[in-house]
């Protein structure tokens, strides 16, 4: 289970779709009750064993999520310049001594919980069971 979501996360970062990625997933499951060896053996790492996969440039669910957060972290900062010059209130008021500390940690899990949705997302089963 853990080789298989290692390859499906490091085939995720190179851009497979999710079908692509259950073909692949199929084939090493097949490989593996056929061998009776563990994936790890006759593939090598899962890392490694992605690599043999054309990168291509596609959106994933975490990429999006991080794209979000990243936005959402740069209009709070143009919001805080505006109501600074605009309105002559000051955010560090509402927020604290550091203006950028809300943004920060706003990118920050962002990025952290486009990573983890990438990695726990588990590949679609084109058996209905894995």
């Amino acid at each position: 289970m853990n080789y298989e979501r290692n390859l499906t996360f490091n085939l995720r970062v190179r851009g497979l779709s999710e079908s692509e990625i259950t073909e692949v997933l199929d084939d090493v499951r097949a490989h593996r009750a056929a061998a009776g060896a563990p994936a790890a053996v006759e593939f090598g790492p899962a890392d490694e064993y992605a690599k043999q996969f054309p990168k291509t440039k596609r959106r994933t669910l975490g990429k999006t999520i991080t794209s979000v957060g990243a936005a959402l972290a740069i209009a709070y900062l143009l919001l805080a310049v505006l109501l600074m010059l605009l309105f002559k209130i000051d955010v560090r008021d509402f927020v604290g001594p550091i203006t950028l500390l809300p943004a920060v940690i706003l990118i920050l899990a962002s990025i952290l919980a486009g990573f983890l949705t990438d990695y726990f997302k588990p590949a679609q089963s084109s058996r209905g069971a894995r």
